[in-house]
């Protein structure tokens, strides 16, 4: 593992967390009232290429700043985050078999972070099975970030460089 890697990983997270707090946050660019989820984006582009430790401390990271700077109780982002970065680690091997699978891996993952956000967010007290949206803003995330993928994964790709073989058992 590179150093310089992990580096360019955690500006790139912080980059990401600045994006979508600022640009779409509450009342900014939310179209059809939900917005994708950038800095999941960003993580699952870069786990690609980092160890499994450094990953999982990158996803917490990410879960992390999100929960600080956004409205949710503080936890609830990480452990979503870090739950995702865990099920794309165990399959990033598949990320050579195309775009197509590229993209079909983004959406159930941000399915599955949404999803597990909301769960978890319920067992602790807050309201979102309540809310008539809970279906909306789990699934139109999770295609607005197959869109973003198409844009984050080149980028992401030639900024941390060369591509290590990693197979199953990593």
């Amino acid at each position: 593992m590179r150093t310089r890697d992990v580096g360019i990983s955690l500006a790139l997270v912080i980059l990401a967390v600045v994006a979508q707090t600022a640009v779409f946050g509450d009342g900014r660019i939310n179209p059809w009232g939900a917005s994708p989820a950038a800095v999941l984006v960003v993580v699952l582009a870069c786990v690609r290429y980092l160890d499994p430790e450094p990953s999982l401390l990158l996803g917490f990271t990410a879960g992390m700043l999100l929960d600080l700077l956004g409205g949710a109780p503080l936890g609830l982002w990480a452990m979503a985050y870090t739950v995702s970065v865990y099920i794309a680690l165990r399959f990033r091997s598949r990320a050579d078999d195309g775009p197509v699978i590229v993209g079909l891996g983004v959406f159930l993952i941000t399915l599955v972070a949404h999803s597990l956000f909301v769960i978890i967010g319920t067992l602790f007290g807050e309201r979102f099975f309540t809310s008539t949206a809970v279906i909306k803003d789990t699934l139109l995330p999770a295609l607005y970030n197959v869109v973003l993928a198409a844009v984050v994964f080149p980028i992401v790709s030639r900024l941390i460089g060369r591509r290590q073989r990693l197979g199953w058992s990593t």
